[in-house]
């Protein structure tokens, strides 16, 4: 997993890309959202597609 920092007109973005699966449930969307907030800072989150699982509990 990979996470981008930017910060675009003041606003605090994470961009999050990779090749493996970080969001397969609701507890692994929670955690990829408070790891993003601890480590940017960011509350707007950017997912690729990739990193979701087609699958998913939600």
């Amino acid at each position: 997993m990979n996470i981008e920092h930017l910060k675009e007109k003041g606003v605090d973005i994470a961009v999050i890309s990779g090749d493996e699966l970080v969001i397969v449930d609701t507890q692994s969307a929670l955690d990829l959202a408070m790891t993003v907030k601890y480590e940017t800072g960011a509350e707007k989150i950017v997912i690729d597609k990739d990193v979701i699982s087609e699958i998913s509990s939600f």
